[in-house]
C-alpha cells in the first residue's frame, strides 16, 4: 500500500515546488491579483526602495499616550515605549521588501516577506500583507 502512495506524493511535493516557487515581486503580484480578481499577468509590481518593515510596523502602530507619571520619568517611558514597539524588531526587515502593484484599475503597496534565504524554501514561502500607512516617511520618497 505504501509503494502506490510514494509516486502519488512525489508529484504533490515536485507540483507544490513548482506551484510555489514565487519571489516577493511574485507574491506582490499574486496578492494583487488575488485581491482584486485580476489575471495576474495584468499585474504590475515594482520594489519601494528604502522600506523597512519596523519601521512602518512603528508608524501604522502609534504609542497611546501614557499616563502623567509614566511621561514624568524617562526609564518608565522607555519602557512604555518599548512595550508597545518591542514586537517590532528590526531582526525582520532584511527579509521584508515594500511593493507598489498595480493591475486591472486597482493599486496597493505591500509588505512581502520571504522567512527563508535558501533558494527553494524562500521562493515557496513569500507572503504579502497590504500596507496601512505610506511604506515610507513623508519626504522620503513617493510611496504612493
Amino acid at each position: 500500500m505504501n509503494d502506490r502512495r510514494f509516486p502519488g506524493i512525489v508529484l504533490l511535493l515536485a507540483a507544490m515546488l513548482v506551484a510555489g516557487c514565487a519571489s516577493r515581486e511574485q507574491a506582490a503580484r499574486d496578492t494583487l491579483a488575488q485581491a482584486f480578481t485580476c489575471p495576474v499577468e495584468r499585474v504590475t509590481a515594482t520594489k519601494v526602495e528604502g522600506v523597512r518593515w519596523s519601521e512602518v510596523m512603528r508608524r501604522a502602530h502609534p504609542v497611546p499616550d501614557p499616563p502623567a507619571e509614566v511621561r514624568a520619568d524617562p526609564a518608565r517611558l522607555a519602557q512604555w515605549i518599548e512595550q508597545y514597539h518591542g514586537s517590532f524588531s528590526p531582526g525582520f526587515d532584511h527579509n521584508t521588501e515594500g511593493f507598489h502593484a498595480a493591475g486591472c484599475g486597482h493599486e496597493a503597496d505591500y509588505l512581502c516577506f520571504c522567512p527563508f534565504e535558501a533558494p527553494i524554501a524562500k521562493q515557496a514561502a513569500c507572503t504579502c500583507e497590504a500596507a496601512t500607512v505610506p511604506l515610507l516617511p513623508p519626504g522620503e520618497g513617493a510611496a504612493r
